[in-house]
């Protein structure tokens, strides 16, 4: 499966927030392992509290796309334990935009997320 991560410029936003934060020596990252028929999968943000707290985990979204392939509706399916995390990951899929599907009233798909911290020492 396609590895999505999260583009340069704003890994290294995400960076200054984590050293602004506190997290000196940390690089937190995003990635979605996107079904192949994600044609538009923008990244998902790592909340800057989350970065602070270092909350990491893993988050599968469930999401309904119509037969156009834009989302419809998303369900959290497993939670990263953050509501934060959890959030972004909804939110995120939400702006994809999946392969058409003619001919089918509506298809379930399910994106898992995965958010980290790497770096600093070692991370809880």
């Amino acid at each position: 499966m396609p590895q999505r991560s999260v583009p340069a410029p704003l890994l290294a936003c995400l960076a200054a927030a984590a050293l602004a934060a506190g997290c000196a020596g940390t690089t937190p990252a995003v990635r979605a392992d996107a079904p192949a028929e994600a044609e538009h999968r923008p990244s998902a943000p790592y909340p800057a509290a989350s970065i602070q707290a270092r909350e990491q985990g893993r988050v599968v979204v469930r999401v309904l796309t119509g037969p156009d392939g834009r989302p419809r509706e998303a369900q959290l399916h497993q939670t990263s334990g953050f509501a934060r995390l959890d959030r972004a990951a909804l939110e995120t899929v939400m702006q994809w935009r999946f392969r058409p599907t003619p001919g089918a009233e509506a298809v379930w798909r399910e994106v898992p997320f995965t958010f980290g911290i790497v770096g600093g020492g070692a991370v809880p």
